[in-house]
């Protein structure tokens, strides 16, 4: 039987282990209503680092599936982000499929993006604008649509772009991808994410597949920064990629994190440590 958004969402919450309350930051967050051009408005959580100035600016895209709803273990990763680089962190709640197909999705955070970089000293007064953009699965995807949409208008991009086990092919059949061991996304469950996303959108549009992206197209993307896990069906799409912007002359890190699934930064499994450990890092380098 054909799940509903509503199902697949309800079974998403009960497979999720709660947050508990001795893992929450100290820093500061409010939230704010981000006004789209389609008139609608999305939640931007944002987390400012406490008693430190502001080193930059962080914005996050969460996992979704393009699906899932904005979850605690979003938060508390934007939280601990904050805390250890002592940027600003704007964790941004986009519009969610099936209610809002591509491009509704790529169209709210490309808004986001382009408004903060205009916008910048409304959320850090760091000297050096330092913009990072952090996307989880369907938020790497995310992530990479804003820059390359940025790269088609000639505008800039952004100082430093980190793929987190990011989803890049939805134009491969999901039954025709390699299924590792203890894959946590099954073939029905990507099929229905695709289903709910794309909607009518033809194959071979590299803004709904990254991966379909030609190194031509991606010349003076930024600095590059992506984590696979070694028991994900994603892991060979999202080094694709990355082969993809080395084609292109972009500075590119990856790393394939072993005895880990997808979502594992997130969902504080596996070798998420390391995970988190080299964004930070990679951060504070700049």
């Amino acid at each position: 039987m054909t799940k509903t958004a509503a199902e697949e969402r309800q079974a998403q919450r009960d497979r999720e282990q709660p947050i508990t309350t001795d893992q929450w930051a100290v820093e500061q967050t409010r939230t704010e209503k981000f006004v789209l051009t389609s008139g609608d408005t999305a939640n931007l959580y944002i987390h400012t680092p406490n008693f430190v100035p502001s080193q930059g600016i962080v914005i996050d895209f969460h996992g979704s599936g393009f699906v899932h709803l904005h979850n605690d273990h979003d938060t508390y990763f934007c939280r601990r982000l904050s805390a250890a680089t002592q940027y600003t962190v704007l964790d941004f709640d986009y519009p969610l499929a099936p209610e809002h197909p591509f491009p509704a999705a790529l169209d709210a955070c490309d808004e986001l993006v382009k408004y903060v970089q205009t916008h910048y000293t409304d959320y850090s007064e760091a000297p050096a604008q330092r913009l990072i953009l952090c996307g989880h699965s369907a938020g790497g995807n995310l992530v990479i649509g804003t820059q390359m949409r940025a790269l088609a208008r000639h505008q800039p991009v952004v100082t430093l772009a980190i793929l987190d086990y990011p989803a890049l092919d939805l134009d491969t059949d999901p039954d025709d991808k390699y299924y590792p061991t203890g894959a946590v996304i099954p073939s029905e469950q990507a099929k229905l994410f695709n289903r709910f996303y794309r909607k009518n959108i033809p194959l071979g549009n590299p803004y709904v597949s990254p991966v379909l992206a030609k190194p031509a197209d991606l010349v003076g993307f930024p600095p590059t920064l992506i984590h696979t896990a070694d028991h994900d069906t994603l892991a060979d799409e999202a080094e694709q990629f990355g082969r993809h912007l080395v084609a292109a002359h972009t500075l590119v890190t990856m790393h394939r994190y072993l005895n880990s699934l997808h979502g594992f930064t997130v969902s504080l499994t596996g070798d998420y440590q390391a995970s988190f450990l080299a964004m930070v890092q990679a951060i504070q380098a700049l």
